[in-house]
């Protein structure tokens, strides 16, 4: 009789099978624990961050940083670094989050080093297997980060989601159970859709079984919006280091903007910049762009639509092709780091293009840069359980599909929501830091006078049993 810890392996064992250039290969270095985290300690780091984990089951962690095979921005075979966070549940087959990090500037400032746990522990501490890649450039990979590189991005994603997949089948006996879930914020954002891209274009839906995707805050239209947003009217730019960040990237790929950094920036910024490039540590800038860049740089790349600048950015552009499974680009309104309208513009372009499941949400419109990562964060956590299976695999097994669950509609809703079952008599409305805003007799919520935003929603029966929690959007 075939056991379940034999049917695992055999079921790795051919999902390896089905790309046929993977057969040989051999992804993992490395993996050493970095953490041990109790249900206790995943709960107060996450309550002192600002989630509301009132509504959260969770259970511990404990993390792991992974080396591992990959290839450079020239298809050349280098090592990297990222983290992997294993829920400590009594399940041996579980959902995997790759989760996309925002802009870091120091080179060890990286999920591999423990740094920044919660962006994993999120998800890990609600049930799902997190992998964290540091990206090319970090941790564990040396020279220039190449930053908000599309490629690079995805293929560091997509082998470290390998290399995790031989550790844990082959060390911890846990199996993913073929559902991916992709997420990230800022810089993340960009990279999530890469890697949702990347598997798209190639073909790789077989070995990778994306269930959604979750870009959050990114710049997405890097040619336009993003680039509309930084080289304005006036040219200032609340965070003016991303720009020097970026050309460091795209000269590092594609070798055509400078020789030296005296060609882009004014003394003493040419050094600093060259200096900060090089060993990852923190750099001041003027907000005016013409402060520290030569002045005929700026204006070249303003009246030139094909300055070298603006062409590695239209190749970097990530809102204009067809995703095949569940997009939810989260932002928040008020954002002017990465402007709002890179949401709007990959919406429209991918509807146009034929997409049949994204959708833009502004989770929080009066929410900055900072301020809209909690909220989105949640919405997508929120989200993805309510995607998961529970303990089954779903690849290569016959599982009881879920029952249809209760559910509150419209959602996004601007007046009245209402439950999808009566057996619902009564119900609790939550704000996103855990204040209870309505609780009331009925199933049906009037959410006419609430502030825009997101919030939480407890569904009773007549018993005072809960039998719905989830999240509902005031449009």
């Amino acid at each position: 009789m075939t056991t379940m810890k034999n049917l695992k392996k055999l079921l790795f064992v051919a999902n390896l099978l089905l790309i046929s250039s993977f057969v040989n290969a051999q992804y993992l270095v490395s993996a050493t624990e970095i953490a041990n985290r109790n249900t206790s300690q995943v709960q107060n780091y996450l309550y002192n961050l600002g989630y509301n984990t009132s509504q959260m089951t969770l259970n511990g962690v404990i993390s792991y940083k992974i080396t591992y095979n990959t290839v450079d921005v020239h298809e050349e075979p280098t090592i990297a670094s990222g983290a992997l966070m294993v829920p400590q549940i009594d399940c041996d087959t579980l959902p995997l989050v790759s989760y996309q990090h925002g802009t870091r500037f120091d080179k060890q400032d990286v999920p591999s080093n423990n740094m920044g746990p919660e962006d994993g522990l999120i998800y890990s501490g609600n049930g799902f297997i997190a992998a964290l890649p540091d990206y090319l450039g970090m941790g564990e990979n040396p020279g220039v980060h190449p930053y908000v590189h599309w490629e690079s991005e995805a293929t560091a994603s997509i082998d470290l989601i390998r290399a995790a997949r031989e550790f844990l089948n082959e060390t911890l006996d846990i199996l993913d159970n073929d559902q991916l879930f992709l997420a990230g914020y800022s810089q993340g954002g960009h990279a999530t859709m890469a890697l949702h891209k990347y598997i798209t274009i190639n073909n790789l839906q077989s070995e990778f079984n994306v269930v959604g995707s979750a870009p959050m805050s990114g710049p997405y239209a890097m040619s336009s919006d993003q680039y509309d947003l930084i080289i304005n009217e006036d040219s200032t730019y609340a965070v003016p280091y991303y720009l020097p960040y970026a050309f460091a990237s795209y000269q590092l790929v594609y070798e055509n903007l400078y020789t030296n950094y005296n060609e882009y920036y004014d003394p003493p910024y040419d050094a600093s910049i060259a200096a900060w490039i090089e060993d990852g540590m923190g750099i001041t800038l003027p907000t005016n762009l013409y402060h520290f860049m030569q002045d005929t740089v700026l204006d070249n790349m303003k009246n030139s639509p094909y300055h070298p600048i603006r062409v590695d950015l239209r190749d970097n552009d990530l809102h204009n092709w067809i995703p095949q499974e569940p997009v939810r680009m989260l932002f928040c309104g008020s954002d002017v780091w990465v402007a709002p309208q890179n949401s709007i513009t990959a919406l429209d372009t991918m509807n146009a293009l034929g997409a049949t499941d994204v959708h833009a949400i502004d989770v929080y419109p009066a929410g900055t840069h900072p301020t809209c990562k909690i909220p989105a964060m949640t919405y997508s956590m929120e989200w993805f359980d309510s995607l998961r299976v529970e303990c089954g695999l779903v690849t290569g097994l016959t599982i009881a599909e879920k029952q249809p669950e209760i559910s509150i509609y419209p959602n996004p809703v601007k007046d009245l929501a209402t439950f999808s079952s009566d057996e619902i008599t009564s119900f609790e409305l939550y704000d996103i830091m855990g204040k209870i805003i309505i609780g009331q007799v009925g199933n049906k919520v009037d959410m006419t006078n609430l502030n825009p935003g997101i919030y939480f929603v407890i569904g009773f029966d007549k018993h005072k049993h809960a039998l719905h929690k989830g999240k509902i959007i005031k449009k």
